[in-house]
């Protein structure tokens, strides 16, 4: 079980770190999760390609934070969010579903925190970028899901 804290950042680039963090350690347990040789084929695929996703989902980002608008990320603003402190790993990670249900959970956290900052922003470019952040991972939640449904196919 994950544990969460309410956290408050004073610009959007603390945010934005924050959800790097946490991003990073979704990478560092897929990395764990691929290293193991007690998979199946169809989850060492799987594994393979949410891998290659989570990190294009990273890298986006992340790179937010060197070319970003200034309004955005700069800006004081307070923003109070409830966030989790660490990523354990899925709890089955034997499965594709099980994998699956992990990272819309972890993803879901930023997704939902993104979602409510772009609701509650105090400029428009806080707004406009947040909502875009969201709307990212939601993208990225399809992207997964097709994965999943690819790989029960095999």
């Amino acid at each position: 079980m994950s544990h969460h804290e309410r956290v408050t950042f004073t610009q959007g680039r603390d945010v934005i770190e924050h959800a790097v963090r946490h991003l990073s350690q979704i990478r560092d347990v897929l990395d764990e999760l691929r290293e193991r040789d007690d998979h199946d084929e169809r989850v060492a695929m799987f594994l393979d390609s949410v891998e290659i996703e989570q990190r294009n989902l990273l890298g986006a980002v992340a790179r937010l934070l060197e070319d970003g608008a200034p309004a955005a990320l700069e800006t004081y603003a307070q923003y109070t969010v409830e966030l989790p402190t660490e990523v354990p790993p899925p709890e089955d990670a034997g499965s594709t579903l099980g994998i699956t249900r992990w990272l819309a959970e972890q993803n879901g956290h930023l997704q939902r925190t993104f979602a409510e900052l772009a609701d509650n922003g105090a400029s428009g470019a806080e707004r406009e970028m947040f909502a875009a952040l969201a709307q990212q991972i939601e993208s990225h939640e399809r992207r997964l899901s097709k994965e999943y449904q690819r790989s029960e196919d095999l």
